[in-house]
């Protein structure tokens, strides 16, 4: 081999492995981001398949304490006015379900007798069939007189500023916004059952603010 030949041949070769070393790097950096990519995406798998707490739904029962209990029972689909008349029952409101939020009602002669002990700070205690409970707090009582007590759409009169209200502006007030919880039933006055309504409005007990102006 001609002496001029060698140098050739070594830098070629030297070359040769610089591009292999690139080539080897270059796999085992390839190799490497493919396991990470891997790596995340059975990492992003087992956090989709991990359970999620689920909210409480279909409640079954309202416990008030001292061994206040009422059977929850549900509206038939399209009769979001039903109300059971059965007793020591309150009736799940539908129209409230569609905004995150539970609305307990029940007439005040039967279920609703039980809301008129309740007050500011008490706690309510929500299950469902599955043995799961959600604590509640009273944050707030809000009353009305209804215009026309014997209809679904009267106006109502705010007992505490007089206010003129319709029934979409007290429906926006009271069953809409973060998730709370409702117990309705109606005032009496005199011998009307239906004078007014009392809406009485909960929280999760971890996200409470108590109103304490309301206490007597």
């Amino acid at each position: 081999m001609p002496p001029n030949l060698v140098p050739l041949i070594s830098r070629h070769f030297q070359d040769f492995r610089n591009i292999q070393t690139e080539f080897d790097f270059s796999l085992e950096m390839n190799t490497i981001n493919h396991m990470d990519e891997n790596k995340s995406s059975r990492k992003k798998a087992r956090t989709e398949r991990k359970p999620v707490k689920k909210p409480l739904e279909m409640v079954s029962g309202v416990y008030f304490g001292k061994n206040r209990f009422l059977r929850v029972v549900h509206q038939p689909v399209g009769k979001p006015g039903y109300v059971s008349s059965i007793s020591n029952t309150a009736t799940n409101f539908q129209l409230a379900a569609r905004y995150g939020n539970i609305g307990l009602v029940a007439h005040n002669y039967l279920g609703g007798r039980l809301f008129k002990d309740l007050k500011i700070g008490d706690e309510i205690y929500v299950m469902d069939g599955f043995g799961r409970k959600r604590n509640y707090r009273i944050i707030e009582m809000l009353r009305y007189q209804a215009v026309n007590p014997r209809s679904t759409r009267s106006n109502f009169v705010n007992l505490e500023n007089r206010q003129l209200c319709t029934a979409t502006d007290v429906f926006k007030r009271v069953y809409t916004g973060k998730h709370h919880l409702v117990l309705q039933t109606c005032i009496k006055k005199g011998g009307n059952l239906e004078w007014g309504r009392i809406f009485i409005i909960a929280h999760p007990v971890n996200e409470v603010r108590v109103n304490y102006s309301q206490l007597d």
